[in-house]
């Protein structure tokens, strides 16, 4: 399972990642100043000693714990074996006899070369054996000591995670509360003013939510307006234009039209009815919610058969052949208006983009299958909208269906391959 990414997670485990880092890194640099602070310490004494210490060749001397001498070879034994002559005035060379570095040194060794005031060379060394070290009844064990530090650690981790939990919680609990706010706005509580948020930046994210979805609901209401009226004004001038042409169409059966004039009055007859459709169809969208048609039985076989006769016109001077296949005795209940809306759109689809070959409409059940399939390769498609006076509008008409379709829920697939275009729906 894919973990989507949290915001607030991901600023919860960087400030941890962060403060550890830096709190290791803190108390690497601390114990590193820490022991060159004692380095300087021991050198500035072993300088002192060399100017201090008056020796001669073969005869160095011990003094609180450092050798001088003034000779290399009048080290001791252990000294010259873990170095080599020091040639460089001040340096301080150390070795260490440690297991780990998670543990304290066992034996320390330290030499530095230094000449004194007359320009006489100077050595002195110093030697820290475990051996030598006073025993301290009360010292912990240094396995117990590297627990200890690694538990005040974590400890300090742990709490510091602690109090930037409850400082984010906090923070987070206006922005839950403004996410909370955000998903219950609708049409009922958008005029309300947004409550106090406690933060002034989220007081005018929630203002800018409330601009934004106010603007954009000014604008559908506008836009089914518009649809509305519209449509309600198309009406009568396409009712004038069917009827004129159904006037027209009695008046040629006294005086015939020539046939250019026959064509002329079949385009105009099928564009008034694609008009009226596509009118239908968008004062059905228009309507709000609770206005919409209560579900009623319908029968798909009928309407299937009464859409198919009705459209039949689409497919004059063409060599299409329609086969239907459907179960006469199948009564499903839905929306009857959205249903026709349908079923008109895919039909005239399907007859509008075949220029020859077949078309089949099957239907079992509350599911439909319309298959137009071309012996032109290069005959329009559903999805590619003809530039024809015949299939004006029928893009429109499609978008429209589709709208339909997901409003009611309804299962709705294309299948789109070379010469074949099917569209499966399901009224269930």
């Amino acid at each position: 399972m894919k973990i989507r990414p949290s915001l607030r997670i991901y600023f919860f485990a960087s400030m941890v990642v962060l403060s550890s880092a830096m709190a290791i890194g803190y108390s690497f640099l601390s114990v590193n100043y820490f022991v060159d602070g004692l380095d300087k310490g021991l050198n500035g004494i072993m300088l002192k000693l060399t100017q201090t210490t008056q020796v001669k060749a073969g005869e160095p001397k011990d003094i609180i714990g450092f050798t001088v001498a003034s000779r290399w070879e009048d080290m001791p034994s252990i000294i010259k074996q873990r170095f080599s002559k020091p040639t460089e005035i001040g340096l301080l060379h150390k070795r260490k006899d440690q297991s780990s570095m998670f543990t304290l040194p066992e034996n320390l060794f330290f030499v530095v070369y230094y000449p004194n005031e007359l320009g006489e060379p100077r050595y002195v060394s110093r030697i820290m054996l475990e051996k030598d070290r006073p025993t301290v009844i009360a010292n912990i064990d240094p396995e117990q000591r590297m627990l200890w530090i690694v538990v005040t650690g974590l400890a300090a981790i742990v709490l510091f995670a602690f109090f930037l939990f409850m400082v984010m919680k906090k923070i987070a609990k206006p922005v839950e509360s403004l996410r909370g706010w955000a998903k219950s706005l609708n049409q009922a509580n958008l005029q309300q003013t947004p409550p106090d948020f406690t933060y002034h930046e989220l007081n005018v994210l929630a203002t800018l939510i409330r601009s934004s979805l106010l603007s954009a609901h000014e604008s559908v209401e506008r836009e089914q307006r518009f649809l509305s009226y519209a449509s309600h004004e198309l009406r009568t001038p396409i009712s004038v234009i069917r009827s004129n042409v159904e006037l027209l169409n009695r008046l040629s059966e006294k005086a015939p039209l020539s046939d250019k004039q026959q064509l002329t009055l079949k385009r105009i007859e099928r564009a008034g009815l694609t008009m009226s459709d596509l009118t239908d169809t968008l004062l059905w969208l228009s309507r709000n919610e609770d206005q919409q048609s209560s579900p009623e039985p319908v029968n798909l076989s009928d309407k299937i058969t009464s859409l198919s006769n009705e459209l039949n016109y689409l497919l004059n001077a063409k060599h299409v052949e329609v086969v239907l296949n459907t179960q006469q005795e199948r009564l499903i209940t839905t929306d009857a208006t959205a249903c026709h809306i349908v079923l008109t759109n895919l039909i005239r689809n399907a007859y509008q983009h075949t220029q020859a070959g077949q078309v089949h409409i099957t239907q079992q059940g509350s599911k439909i299958t319309i298959v137009n399939c071309s012996k032109q390769d290069d005959a329009p498609k559903a999805s590619e909208p003809s530039v024809k006076p015949a299939s004006i509008g029928y893009g429109l008409g499609l978008q429209l269906s589709e709208k339909i379709i997901k409003r009611h829920g309804w299962v709705y697939d294309v299948n789109d391959m070379p010469g074949r275009y099917e569209v499966v729906v399901d009224f269930s």
